[in-house]
């Protein structure tokens, strides 16, 4: 038998179990309390027979009820009972938003938000076993570009910091870089100082940051967060005056190294579909997000016209016939930004 017992506040008490559960960087009380300050969060505790099975943090906003719990696989059953519960309880709720769920649901009144993939490596427990797995080219690329960086640079440093021992120079400086690449690059950035601030914050809990210096400069590295056995990249970038020598691939290479060291099970890449995720063995698994009504509604309607149109254009937005006019507007993104620089 199911039952439910809400309470009010962050459940830092229960961090331990939210970490065990879920194993997911976004679905602890320290990822709300800083990236969710100013929300005011309820926490469900779902038990069967007596026995704590899940732990669903959410807040109300207006008329919605969003459930904080993302990057998370949870059974159907228990998201209907959740549902049926936040619908009693809250009058005034119209909907409940589900965000980032490893699991696709077959909700009635529910509408489709958006899907995407996190691809996501399997790790092997010893990295030459990784290295074997990759393609031929794949792997003599790595091979030669680090052999190349080595012969041209003398004082090459491979280094790894975790939780308190992270320091915030050293976020700031990969979140520069990963800047100035994303300009490069004709994209927008989305991290600002308010971002880079938080990022530094959460890494004090679970992160871990790997990083290449070359003579006592950061010219490459990664932002990680390690959950259970677990790893999530949040942040990877380099120094384009060290492209020749394919950094990035080099600092995945060095990442994913620590992570098998660290006997983790899986690497996740997050969202994203790009080519190098592909080649460094992440496999797709699909993200999706749900809005699920209390009762069909001219807002239902609405919103899942919408919802139809998004993804239809965001399909004819990244297929192959849109790839010209994808490249004109990186091209021009970067002619912009370089004339602001």
């Amino acid at each position: 038998m199911i039952s439910i017992k809400r309470l009010k506040g962050l459940p830092l008490e229960y961090e331990s179990f939210l970490i065990n559960r879920y194993e997911s960087f976004s679905t602890t009380c320290r990822y709300l309390e800083i990236y969710h300050p100013d929300s005011e969060i309820n926490y469900a505790l779902i038990y069967e027979n007596d026995n704590l099975i899940e732990l669903l943090m959410f807040e109300n906003r207006g008329d919605t009820t969003v459930c904080m719990n993302g990057l998370v696989h949870i059974d159907q059953t228990i998201f209907s009972e959740f549902i049926k519960y936040i619908f009693e309880v809250f009058p005034a709720i119209k909907k409940v938003e589900i965000v980032l769920s490893y699991t696709s649901y077959m909700f009635d009144k529910s509408i489709l938000l958006n899907s995407g993939n996190d691809y996501v490596i399997k790790l092997p427990s010893k990295i030459d076993d990784y290295i074997l797995g990759l393609g031929h080219s794949t792997r003599k690329n790595i091979r030669n570009y680090k052999s190349k960086l080595l012969r041209d640079y003398q004082h090459v440093n491979f280094i790894t910091k975790c939780g308190s021992d992270i320091e915030e120079s050293t976020i700031d400086r990969i979140i520069q870089l990963n800047t100035a690449r994303m300009k490069h690059k004709g994209i927008t950035p989305g991290k600002d100082n308010a971002e880079m601030l938080n990022i530094y914050k959460y890494s004090q809990h679970y992160g871990v940051v790997t990083y290449i210096e070359i003579d006592g400069e950061i010219v490459g590295g990664n932002i990680a967060y390690i959950l259970n056995k677990r790893i999530f990249g949040h942040v990877v970038a380099h120094d384009e005056n060290f492209s020749k020598y394919s950094i990035g691939i080099i600092c995945h290479l060095y990442l994913v190294q620590v992570a098998i060291e660290k006997r983790l099970s899986t690497f996740h890449f997050l969202w994203g579909d790009t080519d190098y995720r592909r080649r460094f063995l992440g496999e797709p698994h699909l993200l999706v997000s749900y809005f699920v009504y209390r009762a069909y509604s001219l807002d239902f309607l609405v919103t899942k016209a919408k919802s139809t149109l998004s993804q239809t254009l965001l399909k004819i937005r990244h297929s192959e016939l849109a790839k010209p006019i994808r490249n004109a507007v990186k091209s021009y993104r970067k002619k912009k930004m370089a004339a602001i620089i």
